[in-house]
């Protein structure tokens, strides 16, 4: 059975990206976290493609974006119209028509790691059963949903996402079609807060991909310390 990720994606100079971050830092420093925690994230689903039967792509916001060069290393697909739930939705079941399971993954969990996907696909392997993965987030939401069978658009849309309960509200939805499996809780990254407690999550990783160790050398030279002074 073959499977397909999908790790979502907004082009700087196209959209709007880590608005919280650029209030506190900048937008030059904001646009360029996202970059570098995408492409950690597309290392390790790249990864995960070498020891499963699992295609990466990037779902970009924008239609103009599916050429643009900060997505060459991974194939393309446009999130379509709508709002998070709409076009979660849509990439869900667009590849669902091509693959027996989906995952979708945000592009700000760029402490992910192989060990921690290497479990899914197995669980989903099973076509005879209705099967779920869900990743909770520490913020309340969840930061990947994978499935092997389809969720109606009424599931992603009618979550209110960006709250404290959007994680339960989606789980509570979709336990309701088929068996669910749960993984690794992980901190997403929203605020300077995030970001400090990243830099020592980052730092701690066995084996960071070569990306992901840009990306600590690249929190290495942000101001974080005031922050973390602030927040002890």
């Amino acid at each position: 059975m073959s499977g397909a990720i999908a790790v979502f994606v907004k082009t700087p100079g196209l959209s709007p990206v880590k608005t919280r971050l650029a209030a506190s830092l900048s937008q030059k420093i904001a646009e360029a976290f996202h970059l570098a925690s995408a492409r950690s994230v597309a290392s390790i689903t790249k990864e995960l493609s070498k020891q499963a039967d699992i295609k990466s792509y990037y779902a970009v916001a924008e239609k103009v974006a599916e050429n643009h060069p900060s997505w060459q290393n991974l194939p393309c697909i446009w999130q379509g119209e709508g709002s998070l739930g709409e076009r979660m939705g849509y990439i869900y079941q667009r590849l669902l028509q091509q693959h027996d399971f989906v995952i979708l993954v945000g592009a700000d969990i760029p402490q992910m790691t192989v060990k921690i996907l290497l479990s899914i696909p197995s669980w989903l392997n099973h076509q005879e059963q209705a099967r779920f993965v869900f990743a909770p987030s520490t913020d309340g939401g969840f930061w990947m949903i994978a499935g092997n069978c389809n969720i109606p658009i009424n599931i992603w849309t009618d979550v209110v996402y960006s709250q404290p309960d959007t994680g339960i509200q989606f789980f509570n939805k979709i336990k309701k079609l088929g068996d669910i499996k749960t993984i690794d809780c992980l901190r997403d990254i929203d605020e300077v807060q995030d970001l400090v407690a990243l830099k020592d999550i980052m730092t701690n990783l066995p084996e960071p991909t070569t990306e992901q160790y840009n990306l600590i050398q690249f929190l290495d030279t942000l101001p974080l310390n005031r922050y973390k002074t602030k927040n002890a």
